[in-house]
């Protein structure tokens, strides 16, 4: 009763293996954070039934939400970006709960920016485009409920959000889906391969 009390709540299955160890299965990596969180409360709390786990549940999501806040504050202002909005900082923060091939999307853009800007600096582009553009770029792989490769998804959230054009230029040419659009829009796809292909990165 309390598993199944849990799975609806969170949305995420728990699955125990013969050892007794708890595994969390989900696709999504927020809902994974929300159930583990929420599980090694209700563990020390004892008091496991259904109205508590749905209790510590909200609780959770609430706690989550000022985390990714403060997760997305910190990662943009790595990156020297000051002007997002919060529920943009929110959708950045999401980037501490998701990996590719075993790299860090947090970690990834940092790194990525930081690499972008060196870049900028040699020959002369607009370092803000390559700036937001670094820091944006992937922003399509954290979301979770809707259809669309995370390039369309991510331009479609930089759009709702009025980032500047030449910015969402660059989110969406840095797979080569089209040509590139700018110096800036190159600058931003090389930076995204030197740190993704690099040794070490990604296993």
């Amino acid at each position: 009763r309390n598993i199944r009390a849990f799975e609806q709540a969170t949305g995420v299955e728990i699955e125990l293996d013969e050892t007794n160890d708890i595994r969390l299965s989900s696709f999504d990596p927020i809902r994974r954070e929300v159930a583990k969180r929420s599980l090694e409360k209700l563990i020390k709390d004892g008091r496991i039934q259904p109205n508590r786990i749905e209790e510590i549940i909200d609780q959770t999501r609430k706690q989550l939400d000022d985390f990714l806040l403060e997760e997305g504050k910190r990662i943009a202002h790595e990156c020297g970006v000051y002007d997002l909005s919060l529920d943009l900082l929110r959708i950045i923060g999401r980037y501490r709960f998701r990996t590719s091939y075993g790299q860090n999307l947090a970690q990834h853009t940092i790194e990525e920016t930081k690499i972008g800007l060196q870049i900028a600096g040699e020959v002369g582009a607009d370092a803000e485009v390559v700036r937001k553009g670094c820091l944006l770029h992937d922003i399509g792989k954290v979301v979770t409920d809707k259809e669309g490769t995370h390039v369309e998804l991510g331009v479609e959230i930089l759009k709702k959000y009025e980032i500047p054009k030449e910015v969402i230029e660059a989110v969406a040419v840095h797979h080569e889906d089209r040509p590139f659009s700018s110096i800036e829009s190159v600058i931003v796809y090389i930076a995204d391969a030197i740190s993704g292909s690099r040794p070490g990165a990604r296993y």
